[in-house]
């Protein structure tokens, strides 16, 4: 588990990028320190997708 302290946009944009690269069978979940929400980052998602996403958990 890997917790940043950087602004969402940039959290956002690193998740994105970071599921690219990461293998479609392993699950990845965006989260804020406090672990208030946790969203499913599935494979595909975009950055506009995943801050609608984070919005909407929190």
């Amino acid at each position: 588990m890997t917790f940043l302290a950087v602004v969402e946009d940039d959290a956002i944009w690193l998740a994105a990028a970071f599921r690219r690269m990461t293998p479609f069978h392993l699950d990845l979940v965006f989260c804020d320190d406090g672990y208030t929400f946790d969203v499913r980052v599935r494979a595909g998602t975009t950055e506009a997708e995943l801050t609608a996403l984070v919005r909407a958990a929190g």
